[in-house]
């Protein structure tokens, strides 16, 4: 069989449409099987230490938090389900019992996108028999900024990454021979990418029926569909196992009810945020020109502007075997498909830096095919400069041939050297500290509503895979919309009241408000937020009020008197001290930035909240008030005494911290000359600061009078 595939190879590549090729060309640059074999080990040894060296210690960001915990206590993640993910991070976590949860979660990932690089690298190979090409693919694909974070995250994304690999490699596999069980293996592999994530149905659409058309003397037959839909069905049995954690009930986290018919296809179609959008809402803030534009720019930049020119060649010039040129063609309709269809129904803002963060996580499916179709790109430009090389030096072609490889790994090198600061995350725990630092400083048997993906994804880790503060019932004030949501939390905090006939979160008199439930439950628990109450959501407003408790809020019956010595008391040893994330390092599309933001700004607000006290007690209570002010000073003084802070200290804290001193010297005569050198000090630094003010010289008058 072998010998007559490869005979049927020999003819084919005779009939290259180039005239200045031969098929004795082609064949002498196609590198042997062993050379293939041990360049892709070394390629995959390379991704594995590379990508070892820099993943993340702990739990990462987005819903990694979620699906690590889930997949912890076997439950259901959000739709659809992502149920191989979560069988086979559970099963790793079992086999490498060596580290975090969030480690070995992250280092699986490390091992699928090392597979999936390695698949790409075969693929080349296969296709044009040159290893420097596909070398050139991989610097292009596997070290790009985008593809190297998730594949160091414990995310769904690196996972992805290597079933479509596999399937790409698969695809190609058929088309140099075509048969029953080949199509049977990439049916298997179907059913495995859509157990993972659904994106992949964007290329298998394209690939499925051309498979069919392609080999339909063998494949379009009763016997022969109904065994390739067998391989597919077999390849989507994960999906049983969220019908039995469903049915076994048993998992603290489980979103949906998948023990019924209805609720199965309604999480597996992603009803609940649109089936073919990526969130909830309408598409009045996506545009399509915007999506292709910034993901074009994106690939542009993570490949040293290489890309799309490699790209462009490795699309326009042909292959050396018609299969291969047919070949190239489908991958070529499969990420046009995907591209124009994704970015037509992509519903994110992208003009949300944080958004479009997350929708740039989709890019990594399409940028394989283009650095695929880059690296034939490059086998093109090479073949043709070696060519003429050869001509003119018959005598020594070992330089010329070496030429290619020399510039392969360069690229290799280049793209390494260039991203590996940026993407080292092995000392990143600040996702792991954010969910903590919202636990850490809560009352015994509180509750602590969640409102978002970071602190509600962070606290699930740390609560459940670290078991950390296990008396607090977390839930998620988004997810409360949901009734068999409120049911699973009956089972689980049985003392937490849903006071409602029908048991979930929204207007209406047989629903229950957000007043309606703080009423059933604020003389049995101490209730914190993070960050916001829903803000559609104004039932409580007269009735309740929320106070700033180190990073999180707590919520108080309206007209409670607020006692400074005590609450500072409460919420001084719970303002964030963790490490800070770098804001150069992290940009406005990560998590860190969000978490930074929230570290940063929670003692400034704990204070600002003492200072607005202050001034509602100013006329009423003189005492208090010098007592509140007191307070936010000394919140001030830890923000420039903590050396967590230096380096994220901002300007008008300055001012901020001079004003409160300046009110104290107004009222409490007896130390204004102890508050008028903090006030010099920090007012001096703030006029002196780059800060845009009008009321700098207004400062500098009170400074110079002082």
């Amino acid at each position: 069989m072998a010998k007559k595939a490869g005979k049927r190879m020999q003819q084919e590549a005779s009939k290259d449409i180039h005239n200045d090729s031969t098929s004795q060309d082609v064949e002498d640059a196609r590198a042997s099987n062993s050379a293939v074999m041990s360049g892709a080990f070394i390629i995959g040894l390379l991704q594995v230490i590379v990508y070892g060296s820099t993943v993340f210690p702990t739990v990462p960001g987005g819903d990694s938090g979620e699906l690590i915990a889930v997949a912890h206590v076997l439950g259901v993640a959000h739709p659809p389900g992502y149920p191989l993910f979560i069988m086979l991070t559970k099963a790793f976590n079992l086999i490498f019992p060596f580290g975090t949860l969030g480690y070995r979660a992250s280092l699986l990932s490390c091992l699928f996108g090392s597979g999936a690089g390695t698949l790409l690298f075969l693929s080349v190979c296969d296709l044009t028999g040159s290893i420097p090409a596909a070398i050139v693919s991989v610097s292009l694909y596997s070290f790009a900024r985008l593809q190297w974070l998730y594949n160091i995250t414990g995310e769904v994304f690196a996972l992805n990454n290597f079933l479509v690999a596999l399937l790409v490699y698969q695809f190609i596999r058929f088309h140099r021979n075509p048969s029953l069980t080949s199509a049977c293996l990439g049916a298997l592999i179907s059913g495995l990418c859509l157990s993972n994530q659904h994106t992949s149905v964007l290329y298998i659409v394209i690939a499925a029926p051309w498979i069919l058309y392609h080999d339909r003397k063998n494949l379009v037959s009763p016997g022969a569909l109904f065994l390739i839909g067998i391989f597919g069905l077999i390849g989507l049995s994960p999906y049983a196992f969220s019908v039995w954690s469903a049915v076994k009930n048993e998992a603290v986290l489980t979103w949906g009810d998948q023990s019924n018919i209805r609720g199965f296809f309604k999480h597996l179609l992603r009803e609940e945020y649109g089936t073919f959008s990526l969130a909830k809402g309408g598409r009045e803030t996506a545009s399509f020109t915007l999506a292709m534009s910034t993901h074009a720019n994106a690939v542009s930049k993570e490949t040293f502007y290489l890309g799309w020119p490699l790209f462009a060649l490795g699309t326009v010039l042909q292959l050396p075997s018609k299969q291969a040129e047919t070949c190239k063609r489908v991958l070529l309709a499969m990420l046009v498909f995907y591209m124009v269809f994704f970015n037509w129904r992509a519903n994110l803002d992208l003009g949300n830096p944080l958004l479009a963060g997350v929708h740039e996580r989709f890019w990594m499916q399409p940028n394989m095919l283009v650095a695929l179709l880059g690296g034939l790109g490059f086998w093109h430009v090479t073949r043709k400069l070696t060519k003429g090389a050869k001509k003119k030096d018959a005598q020594d072609s070992s330089s010329t041939n070496l030429f290619p490889l020399a510039i392969a790994v360069l690229l290799l090198s280049a793209q390494i050297a260039a991203n590996y600061n940026e993407r080292d995350e092995s000392q990143n725990i600040h996702i792991r500290d954010f969910g903590r630092s919202l636990l850490a400083g809560l009352k015994n048997n509180s509750i602590l509503l969640t409102y978002g993906d970071l602190p509600g994804n962070s606290v699930r880790y740390v609560h459940y895979c670290e078991d950390f503060r296990p008396d607090v019932k977390v839930i998620d004030l988004e997810m409360m919309t949901f009734e068999w949501y409120l049911k699973m939390l009956e089972k689980f905090y049985p003392g937490v009241t849903f006071p409602a006939k029908v048991k979930v979160y929204r207007h209406g008199s047989d629903f229950f408000d957000m007043r309606k439930f703080f009423d059933a439950n604020i003389d049995k628990f101490n209730i914190y937020v993070y960050e916001n109450l829903n803000p559609e959501d104004p039932s409580w407003h007269g009735h309740y009020e929320v106070w700033r408790h180190g990073i999180v809020r707590s919520i108080q019956r309206a007209g409670t008197r607020f006692d400074p010595h005590v609450w500072l008391k409460e919420t001084y040893d719970w303002i964030p001290s963790f490490p800070i994330p770098d804001p150069i390092k992290y940009d406005e599309r990560t998590w860190e930035r969000v978490v930074h933001d929230g570290f940063v700004s929670a003692g400034v607000y704990l204070a600002m909240q003492f200072e607005e006290k202050a001034g509602a007690y100013l006329q009423s209570d003189r005492a208090t008030a010098i007592e509140c002010f007191k307070a936010a000073a000394k919140i001030y003084q830890k923000l420039f005494d903590d050396q967590v802070y230096d380096g994220h200290r901002e300007d008008f804290w300055h001012k901020n911290y001079g004003l409160v001193m300046y009110n104290l010297a107004q009222h409490d005569v007896e130390n204004r000359d102890k508050y008028g050198v903090v006030i010099k000090k920090h007012w001096k630094a703030y006029v002196e600061s780059p800060a845009q003010d009008d009321q700098k010289e207004q400062i500098m008058q009170v400074v110079n009078s002082l």
